[in-house]
C-alpha cells in the first residue's frame, strides 16, 4: 500500500468535532488505534474497549513515533498534541474513512445486516457483481477477499480503521466495489460510520446477541443505522416476511426494494423446487420474471436468492447477469456443507447458532432425510444465555435424536452452558450428552445408518475452538473424515 498523507484538519472535516487551528496543518501517515501498529508519523486513536482502555496506552503510542493522539480525556503523561472528543471509537470511523478519501468514495458499496443469511447473501451478491463487471471484494464472517489476497475473518466487521484500509487496498487494486457483512455490534459501535453505501440489505431479525444490545428494539435499531448511512441515491433492500423488515421498510426514507415471499413483495418467487441439487426458482421482479438454479440448496436460501437479486437489481444489473451471477455460486463455507460419510448416510456442517437458523436448518433437512435426523450441537460461552433453552427446545422438537455438546464455551464451564441448554429440553430419550464435542461427532457418526442424515450445527466455516479463553485447531470436516474411517 503506497505512503500517504494528510493534514490534520482534512481528517476532522464532517466529523462533528473541531480540531484545535495550531494543530490544523499537522502532518498524518496513518490512522491507528491499536498503539502496538503506530508506526512514526501516525495518528493514534484511544478508544475504550470492552476489555482494556486504549487512553492506557498513549506512553507507548508516542513512544513509536504518533505525532499526535485523539483522546477522550487528556493525559498528563505524553507531550505530543492531544485532540480531546466526546466519543473516540465514533470518531474513528470517520477519520480512517476520511485518510483514506477521495479513493474509496470511488467504490460501490453493499452492506448486508441481518441475524442470518449475512454470509451467504454477501456470496451471492459478490458473484452478481463479479458476474456484471463490478469487480469486488467482499468482507464478512468468513474472509476478507480484498482483491486477489483472502485472509480469514477476525471480526464480520473489522474496527474502523481496518475496514478503511482494506477498501483502500481494493482501490490499489482497480476494483470497483466490496461487499460488506455489516454486523450489529459494528452499527452499535460505529464502525461503518465514515461509509457511504448504495445499497443496504436487511435480511431478518431473530434472537440473537442479546448479552450485548439487550433488549430487542436496541438490537433492532442498530441494524437500521445502516440505512443512515446509504447514499442519497441508495437503495434499501429489505425482507418484508419479517415483522421487524415490514418496521424498516417503513422507517427509511430512502428507495426501498422489498423481498419475500408474499406476492406484495417487489421480488417475490412464482415457483420454487428445493431438493438436495439446489433450488430450481421462477422469480417476479419490477424488471421482469427471473428464472434459475442454484446449487445452494435450503429453503431459507430462497430469500437469500432473492436479496442477492435485490442487490443487483437495486445496482442497475441486468436479469441474465444476476441470474448468471446466482448460477456460478457453487457452494459458502459452512452453510449446509454436505458429505456421504458411509453408505446412505450424510453429515451436513451448518453454522447455525441460533434458535431461529437452527430451526430453519433441521426443518430443510427433514424435508430431505428418509431416515432420522440427527443433530449435534452445543452453545457459544460468553454470550445471549437465553438463547441456550430455546435451542435446546428447537432440537429436541425437530430432530430425532440431539447429541447436546460443546462449541466455543471461551471463558465458560462448558457443562454449565450445556446445563442451560437441556433446560429447554423435556425427553432424555432423545438426547445424549457428551461434552467433548469430537466425541460427540464421533458418537453421532457411529450411530448413524443408512437413510440418516447428521446436521454437526453451530461452529460452520469455523476451523478452531475456544475453551478457557485458548484458541485449538477444531477441524470438522477432517474429524468427520476421521469418524468415516472409524465407522
Amino acid at each position: 500500500m503506497s505512503k500517504r498523507n494528510k493534514k490534520l484538519s482534512d481528517l476532522f472535516e464532517n466529523c462533528g468535532e473541531p480540531v484545535p487551528e495550531s494543530f490544523a496543518e499537522l502532518n498524518v501517515s496513518g490512522v491507528q488505534f491499536d498503539s502496538r501498529r503506530v508506526q512514526p508519523g501516525d495518528l493514534f486513536v484511544a478508544v475504550r474497549g470492552f476489555t482494556t482502555d486504549g487512553h492506557k496506552f498513549l506512553p507507548m503510542a508516542e513512544e513509536k513515533g504518533a505525532v499526535a493522539a485523539v483522546v477522550e480525556k487528556k493525559s498528563a503523561l505524553i507531550k505530543i498534541p492531544q485532540i480531546e472528543v466526546k466519543d473516540s471509537r465514533k470518531i474513528l470511523a470517520f477519520l480512517a474513512a476520511n485518510f483514506y478519501r477521495p479513493e474509496i468514495d470511488h467504490l460501490t458499496l453493499v452492506g448486508i445486516t441481518g441475524t442470518n443469511g449475512k454470509t451467504t447473501t454477501s456470496f451471492l451478491g459478490q458473484s452478481v457483481l463479479n458476474t456484471a463487471g463490478l469487480s469486488s471484494g467482499l468482507l464478512g464472517t468468513i474472509q476478507y477477499r480484498v482483491g486477489r489476497q483472502n485472509v480469514d475473518a477476525w471480526n464480520t466487521t473489522p474496527e474502523a480503521a481496518d475496514v478503511a484500509a482494506m477498501l483502500f487496498d481494493l482501490v490499489q487494486q482497480n476494483f470497483k466495489a466490496c461487499v460488506l457483512e455489516v454486523s450489529s455490534h459494528a452499527l452499535a459501535l460505529n464502525r461503518v460510520d465514515g461509509l457511504r453505501f448504495k445499497v443496504g440489505v436487511f435480511t431478518n431479525l431473530t434472537r440473537d446477541h442479546l448479552d450485548f444490545h439487550k433488549t430487542f428494539e436496541h438490537y433492532f435499531r442498530s441494524k437500521m443505522h445502516l440505512f443512515d448511512l446509504l447514499t442519497a441515491d441508495g437503495t434499501a433492500v429489505i425482507n418484508v416476511d419479517d415483522a421487524y423488515g415490514k418496521r424498516a421498510a417503513e422507517l427509511t426514507d430512502r428507495a426501498v426494494l422489498t423481498f419475500g415471499r408474499s406476492a406484495q413483495a417487489d421480488i417475490h418467487p412464482l415457483q420454487t423446487s428445493v431438493s438436495l441439487q439446489g433450488i430450481d426458482l421462477e422469480c417476479a421482479t419490477p424488471f421482469g420474471i427471473i428464472r434459475l438454479h442454484s446449487r445452494l440448496t435450503g429453503d431459507f436460501n430462497v430469500q437469500n436468492i432473492l436479496a442477492a437479486i435485490g442487490i443487483g437489481l437495486a445496482l442497475h444489473i441486468s436479469l441474465d447477469e444476476i441470474r448468471r451471477g446466482i448460477e456460478q455460486m457453487e457452494r459458502v463455507p459452512g452453510r449446509l456443507e454436505m458429505y456421504e460419510i458411509k453408505t446412505g448416510v450424510r453429515a451436513v456442517i451448518d453454522y447455525a447458532h441460533t434458535p431461529d437458523s437452527l430451526e430453519k436448518a433441521l426443518k430443510t433437512l427433514r424435508s430431505m432425510t428418509d431416515g432420522r435426523l440427527l443433530v449435534i450441537f452445543g452453545a457459544g460461552g460468553d454470550r445471549d444465555h437465553g438463547k441456550r433453552p430455546l435451542m435446546g427446545q428447537v432440537a429436541e422438537t425437530l430432530a430425532d435424536l440431539v447429541f447436546v455438546t460443546s462449541d466455543n464455551p471461551r471463558n465458560e464451564d462448558p457443562k454449565a452452558i450445556i446445563d442451560d441448554i437441556l433446560q429447554g429440553m423435556k425427553e432424555a430419550s432423545k438426547r445424549r450428552v457428551i461434552v467433548d464435542r469430537k466425541q460427540a461427532i464421533m458418537a453421532a457418526i457411529k450411530e448413524a445408518r443408512a437413510g440418516d442424515v447428521v446436521l454437526v450445527a453451530g461452529k460452520g466455516h469455523e476451523t478452531y475452538q475456544i475453551v478457557k479463553g485458548e484458541k485449538y485447531d477444531f477441524d470438522e470436516v477432517a474429524i468427520l473424515m476421521e469418524a468415516a474411517r472409524d465407522a
